[in-house]
């Protein structure tokens, strides 16, 4: 599989889930949570992005893992994230789920594979280069709203050519995170789009994505060949970074968070 889209969700949907992620994004993204591990600060851009562990589909071998439960989450991101789950093929541990909020010409994502980092360098709208890490197989992506003239991602292969692929709001992209870099240009908002209104919308794009950070994933050192890992040597990688480095770098990653987050009107 290199890349497949399919209808998921109805706009309408896709609007009451805009507004049950907004929520929970109000509830989950807090200091607490973040140096627990719970949720990510990932705000090198303009863009606001938000990324939260999740026990999906969940496990005994994971449960001692950090991740919001069952009980925690609003119960349709809940089912909506365990279909996805079955569609990237996971039978158990966990899933970052992460969220996009685009505003008009809050400028390009630069073209990254998606993983739980480690050891890392960002230079911010430039590059990423990862020292340890784990790289899923697979990421899956779903546009709720898309009012831009520019679409949304593009996934780049190796030889520098790139796909553009036609999504349509409540569809989910899913694609090979081996093969394919993936970006999104900078947002324009498109003519004629419901941000002309006299209540222009906040964010003219939004998007959810889901990928693995336990099952079906590989050993991510630098530019060395990647290692399939089954999950329980994905488990031990977690706990080791847990225990060894996270101590030490969570109050740098905890210092460029912004809590709590402003509520924001979608």
């Amino acid at each position: 599989m290199s890349w497949t889209l399919e209808r998921l969700r109805d706009p309408a949907s896709c609007e009451r889930l805009i507004r049950e992620t907004n929520r929970f994004i109000q509830f989950a993204y807090t200091r607490e949570n973040t140096i627990a591990r719970r949720s990510y600060v990932y705000e090198f851009t303009e863009i606001e992005t938000f990324a939260f562990a999740l026990q999906c589909p969940g496990g005994t071998a994971t449960r001692h893992l950090p991740g919001f439960t069952a009980n925690e989450f609003p119960p349709s991101l809940m089912a909506l994230s365990l279909e996805v789950a079955d569609r990237l093929s996971l039978k158990r541990g966990r899933v970052l789920f992460n969220v996009g909020r685009y505003f008009e010409h809050c400028g390009p994502i630069v073209p990254h594979f998606d993983g739980e980092l480690f050891d890392y360098e960002i230079e911010p709208g430039i590059r990423n280069h990862v020292h340890s890490g784990i790289r899923p197989r697979e990421v899956a992506i779903l546009t709720l709203r898309d009012e831009t003239s520019t679409g949304g991602t593009r996934l780049h292969d190796a030889s520098g050519g790139i796909v553009s692929p036609p999504v349509q709001v409540g569809d989910l992209l899913r694609f090979d995170n081996v093969l394919y870099q993936h970006g999104v240009p900078d947002p324009e908002r498109a003519t004629g789009a419901r941000g002309d209104e006299s209540m222009p919308a906040r964010f003219i794009r939004y998007t959810l994505g889901w990928r693995a950070l336990d099952e079906n994933c590989f050993d991510w050192r630098g530019d060395e060949p990647l290692r399939p890992i089954e999950i329980e040597e994905a488990i031990g990688l977690h706990e080791r970074f847990l225990r060894e480095q996270w101590p030490h770098q969570s109050a740098t990653d905890v210092a460029r968070g912004t809590f709590p987050f402003p509520e924001a009107r979608a």
